[in-house]
């Protein structure tokens, strides 16, 4: 029996999740319904776009589907309204997950009309990169730094991905730094959230 006060309340968890991969079985034992419900609520809120589904970047089709997706926001006003919050973070991870979804919105945007698609990567010793987007034989790494960067320095995990898969190009959007550098033949491109981001 499907009940509309339970999918209020897994908006609500989702909105308070949003940013970090999401385990349905979790969801299920906290809102006390079926794991089979709350996928089906979770599809009707991305059916109805009040969420999207991100999953991770495998080559690999059969894993990138099995494994925990991640879920965004597509109106940040209507995540905020669902958890009470407007225009306050008790802390910096708070506002940081709501910038990473206003990035992430921006992406979908940009990517909407070519095919690629948007996913995000994480190893089992935890090295995680925001987005991968997907062009088909082009992957572009995206990390969101919600932070006044000073210098040019590169987290472990894009490191990683890198060094993995070579890509062309890697990005990591930030509140204002801009400038380039190399890792191998990579060219990492700090580029501030406000200026134009051209997929």
């Amino acid at each position: 029996m499907e009940r509309i006060d339970a999918f209020s309340n897994l908006i609500r968890l989702l909105a308070g999740q949003a940013g970090n991969m999401i385990n349905f079985k979790e969801l299920s034992a906290t809102l006390g319904i079926s794991l089979q419900t709350v996928k089906n609520y979770t599809v009707y809120a991305e059916k109805t776009f009040i969420i999207q589904r991100i999953t991770p970047y495998f080559r690999n089709l059969r894993k990138e589907i099995s494994k925990s997706p991640v879920m965004y926001f597509n109106d940040i006003g209507m995540r905020n309204f669902a958890i009470r919050q407007f225009g306050r973070y008790a802390m910096l991870s708070e506002l940081g997950f709501v910038f990473q979804n206003l990035i992430y919105n921006l992406l979908s945007e940009k990517t909407r009309a070519d095919g690629s698609t948007i996913h995000y990567w994480r190893t089992k010793d935890k090295a995680e990169v925001d987005f991968v987007i997907n062009r088909g034989e082009n992957i572009l790494p995206v990390e969101v730094k919600c932070k006044e960067l000073k210098d040019k320095s590169i987290t472990r995990s894009l490191k990683g991905f890198i060094n993995r898969y070579n890509p062309k190009e890697a990005w990591v959007v930030n509140l204002g730094f801009k400038e380039e550098t190399k890792i191998g033949d990579t060219l990492i491109r700090f580029i501030p959230y406000y200026e134009k981001i051209s997929v």
